[in-house]
């Protein structure tokens, strides 16, 4: 089991513009879910 873990979360993404102009690219949907959400059930 994980118990801690550090999740890099940077940058612009300038390459998925214009999505990012709206939405953190964490944030934006993979297969209708957030893709933080992914990275967040590998950890738990």
């Amino acid at each position: 089991m994980i118990k801690q873990a550090i999740i890099p979360l940077a940058g612009l993404g300038t390459r998925l513009l214009p999505l990012t102009s709206v939405f953190a690219k964490e944030l934006l949907p993979i297969n209708g879910k957030p893709g933080i959400e992914y990275i967040l059930d590998e950890c738990i």
